[in-house]
């Protein structure tokens, strides 16, 4: 078959690829990052990139007929959360130093623990290179079926292995002087790193392939010695992460009702106390990690990142003090909260003019105002659902614990405002960082913990919302904001 080369600017990185190849498999085959949340769909218009004649395609759309050269759009350097609540332990203290992952959909975050005194030596973090495969789990599933799993492993695999080395060298150690490693995220980042088929995920009645906790013989994953412990499973949507989140709020010791959300792009949450505690999964989508959203970005120099109401006027913040050239989860959750308030939003969602202007390079079309109410009424239908299972009205909940990046920068205004969280509960949300993070340390630290991991997976009941005659109902009614969100 004829093979051409493509060149990518800035950078002059190059690659020969047979015709017909895409310019976005082209890229990644140069492994380059990508931005392509629709998975290749030729639906987001984020692969955007720009030829030689000065025609812009989309990287995904565009077949390589010829020796190319293209210039991609600048790289943005992505905010990721890495701050934990430190939450102390008593280490085993039989390692010298122990590592911790936190796999997200989205990102992945290491960090680097002395293994005799539990202090944290190093972090480092990185984009999730699934993402390039498409922006949700059941994208990145879907692939794997399509196409086999091997290219999804291996990326991962290449992806923690450079974090390993990064946090070896910043601490000025050898990654084998590394000797537990731990391991949280969700189910489908799980079952994808591991190689399991990940097909029972998407078929009734949505259950893993393995629960169980695992530990592993590192020398077969990961530049370092010793075991990597991965934490049990729960449900189809509800993983590891989610029980790290558990460890690191000790939730199985709460007195008062809590509830734990860990919004992202597949929302995981845990209502209870220390008699009993039921999980469930929400399908809130990636709408506030800047997909599927028109001028949606993730937090980097640029995204508008935090809008206000004044006297009538709406305002805004944006990253970095630079242009604003998008929106990220949060500036999406006040916008829309903002506009509620001025009356430009309706409480069926309907936007005035169909598309709202920020400022010259940031709007919000009626499309993204749809996808916030998706999301939204996701989570809010899986808050009102598990309390219902518990027995419980939502007054009674008396503390929210919200954990991920998006959770920590949200304003719970906002949220509330919006109709994603109950008005009533605005004065008890507590944001708490990467929980799922924590837990990770926590495991690496102490077998202790490890355990607890399991102990506390097993004695979680798990809510399908989906199986629930009344679901479709709340979820509808859910979708307006309505008037008893304002607070």
């Amino acid at each position: 078959m004829e093979q051409f080369t493509v060149i990518f600017q800035p950078g002059g990185a190059a690659v020969t690829v047979p015709r017909g190849t895409t310019l976005l498999q082209a890229q990644i085959q140069a492994g380059l990052p990508t931005d392509a949340p629709c998975g290749g769909q030729g639906t987001c218009g984020k692969c955007r990139v720009t030829l030689s004649d000065g025609s812009q395609v989309l990287a995904c759309q565009t077949p390589v007929e010829a020796d190319m050269t293209v210039l991609l759009g600048q790289a943005q350097k992505v905010s990721i959360l890495t701050r934990t609540l430190g939450v102390e332990t008593k280490p085993d203290g039989c390692d010298r130093y122990v590592l911790a992952f936190d796999i997200g959909t989205t990102t992945l975050v290491a960090y680097l623990l002395d293994g005799r005194t539990g202090a944290q030596l190093a972090t480092a973090s990185a984009m999730n290179p699934q993402s390039q495969y498409g922006a949700d789990v059941i994208s990145r599933i879907q692939h794997v079926l399509d196409q086999g799993g091997q290219d999804m492993q291996q990326c991962i695999l290449k992806a923690l292995r450079q974090l390993t080395r990064e946090v070896s060298k910043e601490a000025g150690i050898s990654s084998q002087d590394i000797t537990t490693v731990s391991v949280v995220g969700n189910t489908a980042m799980h079952h994808l790193l591991l190689g399991i088929d990940p097909h029972s995920l998407v078929t009734p009645p949505y259950m893993p392939a393995v629960y169980e906790a695992r530990e592993l013989d590192a020398k077969d994953w990961l530049p370092t010695g010793g075991t990597i412990r991965m934490l049990p499973n729960i449900a189809g949507f509800v993983g590891g992460d989610t029980v790290g989140c558990m460890v690191s709020t000790r939730f199985d010791q709460q007195e008062a009702l809590t509830l734990l959300i860990d919004i992202g792009t597949n929302g995981e949450m845990v209502l209870g106390n220390r008699h009993r505690r039921i999980t469930c999964s929400t399908a809130a989508g990636p709408a506030f990690e800047g997909a599927k959203i028109s001028c949606g970005m993730r937090g980097a120099p640029g995204a508008v990142d935090h809008v206000t109401l004044e006297n009538g006027k709406v305002s805004y913040h944006v990253i970095g003090d630079a242009d604003p050239i998008g929106l990220c989860g949060s500036g999406l959750l006040d916008l829309v909260a903002a506009l509620l308030d001025t009356g430009v939003i309706d409480e069926s969602g309907r936007l005035e003019e169909k598309t709202y202007a920020l400022c010259p390079n940031v709007t919000l079309t009626q499309k993204d105002v749809r996808e916030v109410q998706l999301a939204k009424a996701a989570i809010r239908t899986g808050i009102e659902l598990l309390a219902a299972r518990f027995g419980a009205e939502i007054k009674d909940i008396q503390t929210v614990y919200l954990a991920g990046a998006f959770g920590n920068y949200l304003n719970p205004a906002s949220a509330c405002r919006i109709g994603m969280i109950p008005p009533v509960l605005l004065d008890r949300i507590v944001p708490i960082g990467n929980a799922a993070g924590e837990g990770a340390k926590l495991c690496a630290l102490s077998r202790a913990e490890y355990a607890y991991s399991q102990a506390l997976a097993k004695g979680t009941e798990f809510l399908e919302l989906a199986s629930l005659p009344q679901f479709q109902d709340q979820f509808v009614d859910a979708l307006e904001f309505s008037e008893e969100d304002t607070l």
